[in-house]
């Protein structure tokens, strides 16, 4: 991999893991298990990292790790939390060789 989607991703959104632990839209402060559920991805399989306010009170991001697709996922959403965009990158990029020594296993959550 070129590692030019991570860089992408991390020149919008900042460092993996760097950004905020909660956000503030309309006036009230949600963490990102709050921020999850707003936006209606608190799935099973999907692990916050991470938040940016992109645009002041208009555009705002939460960065996810799908557990099941192993991307890390940039969600956009307004201030109704209202989709805009999103942009994936496979988690090999940060991982380089230990993505294949990793123990992932292999499941399906469909399935158990």
């Amino acid at each position: 991999m070129s590692g030019r989607d991570r860089i992408n991703m991390e020149e919008r959104y900042g460092l993996l893991g760097a950004g905020a632990s909660e956000l503030i839209v309309q006036g009230r402060r949600y963490d990102l298990y709050e921020l999850l559920k707003a936006i209606g991805e608190d799935y099973d399989d999907i692990r916050p990292i991470d938040a940016k306010e992109l645009e002041p009170g208009t555009r705002f991001a939460l960065r996810v790790f799908d557990l099941e697709e192993r991307m890390v996922v940039a969600f956009e959403f307004d201030a109704d939390f209202r989709y805009l965009a999103e942009n994936r990158v496979h988690i090999e990029e940060w991982m380089g060789d230990d993505y294949y020594q990793f123990n992932w296993g292999i499941w399906c959550p469909d399935s158990v």
